[in-house]
């Protein structure tokens, strides 16, 4: 096959891939939309930073403005992801033929909530690939230079988008650099490339410091989430437990002790129910509440430092295993149609013509979701092992580093954040592509070791 006919073949490939992620979308007739999505759309018209954000998933958004349309974002961060997934693919299995990669790839859209997520307007839907792109850097095999860097560039872009994702990947980085240790103590030989990440890691630190400042005016990578801290420790129960050991006998111990008998119980509730202490007292914009948050969290580390540990571990754990498709995706006429209406109003009747303004059920996909999650990643660790005893390196290497990233994603949304089920969904698909992936990797081996002859039979004595 000419290189030309080879590169038309997987331009075609990824374009019918993006096609296939973007189907809820296209079946909704519209994007589909988050509660945070409005941040994201109103930022290059506004220039505005939302307080507990980075900025250049806002930016990425200037596609829609520049266009006119919303659908420019979506089709690009599908474009994004299918190339990320493509080039990831090919670094595990480089002789992954682009029809066979694109069969996996739509079974994983198909029965994975993935494609819902590419399909909204929010910075959760390169995640999954971004960690994919991340493993495929530390443990694939090398790709042909110009294609390792379009690779890096795409994830180091996708990184940027999130500050969880930066969080995560930092946390790979650091395990790979202990699991590399470890290994050459044990003088096991497993190629790691840690300088590939490491400039990844730089490179979306720059995207994403420059974005903050064109936003700004200030450089800075993030703002500390105190108030987001303050929200976790409030649905485990360590702030009712805190104001209720020092209310008592000093009412004015903490701005919340008049609020105490009456404290939300979820995190989601404290932070965006329209009234109750949070906005009482001042918001996201209230420096003294955030500090007011500081000082909580830094009391209650200091009087119950195991209590808190295990219910952050137990929330991280929850976190693990929440994976069903649909959080979140409702109705949003309600939230998002004057800033629509103001900014495009060309798109309106779609946006209320469009099926996510008359309810989806996703009680389908709930059970399906996480049975098929737990199965791929109980056949994953099958795969690793049985192809680490044959002489297979990157099955086991990309398996372990791909179950570090679904767990440090639950320890950062989860222990750092709250629970809830779109974090660890927007990753979820991850397990069933590499099952795919190592499959297709120890097929492709036996074929070549043992072609058979006319009659089937071994050539191979």
């Amino acid at each position: 096959m000419s290189a030309f006919k080879a590169q038309a073949t997987t331009s075609f490939a990824l374009a019918v891939l993006a096609g296939l992620l973007l189907w809820p979308a296209l079946w909704n007739g519209a994007p589909l939309f988050y509660y945070d999505s409005v941040d994201y759309l109103e930022m290059p018209f506004t220039g505005r930073l939302p307080v507990f954000r980075t900025a250049p998933y806002g930016w990425f958004q200037w596609f829609a403005r520049l266009s006119g349309s919303l659908w420019a974002p979506l089709v690009l961060q599908a474009l994004m992801v299918a190339t990320m997934v493509w080039l990831s693919a090919r670094s595990f299995v480089p002789t992954l033929s682009p029809w066979l990669f694109l069969f996996g790839a739509a079974l994983v859209s198909a029965f994975t909530g993935w494609a819902w997520y590419v399909s909204q307007i929010m910075a959760d839907a390169v995640t999954g690939a971004v960690l994919l792109g991340t493993v495929a850097l530390l443990c694939g095999q090398k790709l042909p230079a110009a294609q390792r860097l379009l690779l890096v560039g795409l994830t180091a872009i996708g990184i940027s988008f999130h500050l969880s994702h930066l969080a995560v990947v930092c946390g790979l980085f650091l395990c790979a650099a202990l699991v590399l240790a470890l290994l050459r103590l044990a003088r096991v030989s497993v190629a790691l490339r840690l300088g590939d990440l490491a400039a990844t890691i730089a490179l979306s630190t720059v995207i994403a410091v420059t974005a903050n400042f064109t936003a700004t005016g200030r450089v800075f990578l993030f703002r500390d989430p105190a108030n987001l801290r303050l929200a976790l420790f409030v649905e485990t129960g360590l702030v009712q437990r805190y104001l209720d050991e020092v209310c008592p006998a000093n009412e004015k111990a903490s701005q919340l002790c008049p609020y105490r008998t009456r404290l939300p119980t979820t995190a989601n509730a404290y932070l965006w129910n329209t009234f109750g202490p949070f906005h009482e007292l001042g918001g996201w914009r209230s420096e003294p509440h955030k500090q007011e948050a500081k000082a909580i969290i830094r009391e209650i580390l200091n009087r119950y430092p195991g209590e808190t540990f295990s219910r952050l571990g137990k929330a991280a754990l929850v976190q693990f295993g929440m994976v069903e498709t649909g959080d979140g995706i409702r109705p949003m006429h309600w939230h998002l149609e004057k800033p629509i209406r103001r900014l495009y109003l060309d798109f309106v009747d779609d946006f209320l013509g469009a099926h996510q303004q008359r309810v989806i059920d996703f009680q389908s996909y709930a059970a399906r979701d996480t049975i098929l999650y737990w199965t791929a990643l109980l056949a994953l660790g099958f795969f690793a092992v049985g192809r680490w005893l044959a002489g297979s390196r990157w099955p086991a290497m990309a398996a372990l580093f791909v179950f570090l990233a679904l767990a440090g994603n639950a320890i950062v949304c989860g222990a750092f954040s709250n629970p809830n089920h779109r974090y660890q969904g927007r990753v979820a698909w991850l397990p069933l592509l590499l099952v795919l992936l190592s499959g297709a990797e120890m097929t492709g081996l036996r074929l070549r070791k043992d072609p058979g002859d006319a009659d089937g039979n071994s050539v191979e004595g």
